[in-house]
């Protein structure tokens, strides 16, 4: 029966995907797959932001023990440290010790990240933190400079005046968006969304595919309706509920977010929601079609992985040019990245989002994007149609293309 076709239904099945489509919205809305993910999704994200919340506020804290010669030397150098912590942003808490054994001690202990000898060796135990090194280094050399003003006959107020003033001025030609970072983290967390919905409902494309041809449930439909109506129901109806999913998680991110102040969320945040959203419905329905035709050119769900190895490495390879978007949006992959069909999903949001993407470039992306949609849907409806209705082994892309040709199942 595998290899009997229908005989090319009638033109009057027009709207027949919506049925197609309200059918595998609900069957995958009641899914327990479907359920867990989004539990698990709401948990992850829960914990991030929950973590954020509690130690976001927090700033860098390190324990450091001090020798000197007496009690006064230890307070003036205690008193340089925390002042060079201070504009780096972080926090020493310092400690004097008489004895150098007893503070090498303590370090062994554990009670300290690291030790300033009286000669300005900077003890660690295995290493010494970067940052607290940098810090160290700034109140020696301030601490080194103070000592020549003074000697030169500067007085304190002279000497604070000059190590007050900063080492160079810092400029832009163009004014930078206070909102950059807290930008970054959000389009950063919808992206991550975004791929693992573009990876986890495209596979629901693909099993929903594998399951019809293995139980003939397909036969059954094709009699009815043409291929290209079945697909594209089956991909608006699960596109419909990932969509569904993002919205509903990102509005429990953002609602969380703002309830623990976990992130000072700009005004922009909704909007940047919105748009990881339109990329995620285009890129979906790029990649679907793929899926779909990965799909029916197996029987089994065991042969699925092997088959969708070429589309699953273009996503991931998508996912870290984004990445990189994020540390420099305007070099040149990411740029390409944002305008390329296979790619332009995950990548131009986060432009976006950094407001690096200029409107021509999202336009042309857009275009591009579609284009490229217009171009694979004939492209998959074809190949699904020839290779759908044959089980066994699995289908070679020629032989799909051909007996969608034969048979005239090409729509």
């Amino acid at each position: 029966m595998s290899d009997q076709h229908s005989p090319v239904p009638r033109p009057t099945d027009r709207g027949a995907w919506r049925l197609v489509a309200a059918r595998d919205f609900r069957v995958r809305l009641r899914d327990k797959g479907f359920v867990i993910s989004t539990g698990i999704t709401l948990v992850v994200l829960s914990l991030f932001i929950l973590a954020r919340a509690f130690t976001d506020d927090t700033r860098p804290s390190f324990d450091l023990g001090l020798t000197g010669n007496d009690a006064a030397a230890i307070e003036q150098r205690a008193d340089q440290v925390r002042a060079a912590a201070e504009r780096r942003g972080v926090e020493v808490n310092s400690r004097g010790f008489d004895d150098e054994r007893v503070a090498e001690a303590a370090l062994r202990d554990g009670g300290f990240d690291a030790v300033l000898t009286k000669d300005g060796v900077l003890l660690g135990l295995t290493s010494v933190p970067p940052v607290l090194t940098q810090v160290v280094a700034d109140a020696a050399v301030r601490g080194r400079l103070t000592a020549a003003l003074e000697a030169g006959g500067a007085t304190m107020g002279e000497i604070e005046a000059l190590l007050g003033q900063p080492s160079i001025e810092v400029r832009t030609l163009e004014p930078q968006d206070p909102n950059r970072d807290e930008n970054a983290r959000i389009a950063f967390i919808a992206v991550l969304l975004a791929y693992g919905q573009l990876f986890g409902y495209g596979v629901w494309v693909a099993t929903g595919v594998i399951e019809e041809k293995a139980s003939r449930v397909v036969e059954i439909l094709l009699s009815a309706i043409r291929p290209r109506q079945l697909l594209a129901g089956k991909i608006a109806g699960i596109g419909l509920l990932g969509i569904v999913q993002l919205v509903a998680v990102a509005a429990f991110a953002i609602g969380l977010a703002s309830v623990t102040g976990a992130l000072e969320l700009p005004a922009t945040a909704v909007g940047i929601t919105f748009v990881v959203l339109a990329w995620f419905v285009m890129g979906f329905a790029f990649y679907a079609g793929l899926f779909a035709v990965s799909g029916s050119l197996v029987s089994r769900m065991e042969e699925l992985q092997n088959v969708l190895v070429p589309v699953n490495l273009v996503i991931i390879v998508s996912f870290l040019m984004s990445l990189e978007a994020l540390q420099d949006p305007d070099a040149p992959v990411p740029v390409i990245a944002s305008l390329l069909p296979f790619s332009s999903a995950l990548a131009m949001p986060v432009r976006i989002a950094m407001g690096s993407a200029t409107a021509p470039q999202i336009a042309l992306s857009i275009a591009l994007l579609i284009a490229g949609t217009a171009a694979l849907i004939p492209l998959s409806a074809r190949l699904y149609a020839g290779a759908v209705l044959k089980t066994g082994t699995r289908v070679k892309l020629r032989v799909a293309w051909r007996s969608a040709s034969a048979v005239g199942l090409e729509g």
